[in-house]
């Protein structure tokens, strides 16, 4: 009788030994499978936040320099200079060198009076493209718009990165929940020895009434 309660007692000792190294292990995974996930996320939300601050300060960059160019172009001159550069157009825009006192002329150079005039008999001649006169006061709305819709492209161009990185970040939280999620629901050392042990005797007890019936 006594050889066999220490047999009992040895089996029952393995069985907890076993119990309790399966559930070690079993939370040992868990964690582990958590701090990975974690580092890996960590890295993507690292990355997606100093993309976003190298892209803040290069935008800073750039609006600083779009203001200092509406600070620094002021003359007319300056304006037909350096509005190409940034609005490119089928013929630039001149200053002219001098007026003509008989009036406005055509790209000919006639009077707008004398264009379309021709000869009984003669062909009729080709109309020209019409002329449209800037005034120099007017330059420099136009050009300070021009930068204006750089900095509006720039910040637009920006807004649409910042959205992708935030969607980057939002799916590493949500990893990150879901991995620890998954790894409270497994529970501690303790809590997994318990419902192993349950689990066991649950077992145990299903098997005896089997085998009584």
């Amino acid at each position: 009788m006594r050889r066999t309660i220490e047999i009992a007692s040895f089996l029952a000792t393995l069985l907890v030994a076993a119990l309790a190294a399966h559930a070690w292990l079993a939370a040992r995974a868990d964690q582990q499978r958590l701090q990975s996930t974690l580092a890996a996320q960590k890295q993507l939300l690292d990355a997606a936040d100093s993309r976003e601050r190298a892209r803040a300060a290069t935008l800073n960059d750039t609006l600083a320099q779009i203001d200092d160019l509406k600070r620094a172009t002021q003359t007319p001159a300056q304006i037909v200079r350096e509005l190409p550069q940034y609005l490119p157009l089928p013929h630039p825009i001149t200053l002219p060198s001098r007026t003509s006192p008989a009036g406005p002329t055509t790209q000919q150079g006639t009077a707008p009076s004398e264009q379309h005039t021709s000869q009984p008999g003669a062909p009729e001649a080709l109309p020209t493209s019409p002329i449209a006169q800037l005034p120099a006061s007017d330059l420099k709305p136009l050009y300070d718009f021009v930068q204006d819709c750089r900095a509006c492209q720039a910040q637009l161009a920006a807004a649409k990165l910042n959205s992708a990185d935030d969607a980057t970040k939002i799916a590493a939280l949500t990893r990150e929940r879901d991995a620890a999620i998954t790894a409270a629901k497994g529970g501690s050392f303790w809590r997994r020895l318990r419902r192993n042990a349950l689990w066991f005797v649950v077992g145990a007890a299903s098997g005896y009434a089997a085998a009584k019936r």
